[in-house]
C-alpha cells in the first residue's frame, strides 16, 4: 500500500518536479494503513558520474 502512495511522489522528483510544502527535492508521506503508523522520507539524489 505505501508504494502506490509513494509512486506520485516518485513520479513527480524523478521528472524534476516539486512537492508543495516540501523541502526541494524531498517528500514525506505516510501509509495509508490506519492499523499502522509509519511515515516515510524519500530523498532525490542526483549522482554526479
Amino acid at each position: 500500500m505505501a508504494c502506490h502512495v509513494a509512486f506520485p511522489y516518485i513520479d513527480i522528483l524523478r521528472y524534476g518536479g516539486k512537492i508543495p510544502h516540501q523541502d526541494d527535492g524531498c517528500a514525506t508521506f505516510c501509509c495509508p494503513d490506519v492499523e499502522t503508523i509509519n511515515v516515510f522520507k524519500i530523498e532525490k539524489i542526483d549522482k554526479k558520474l
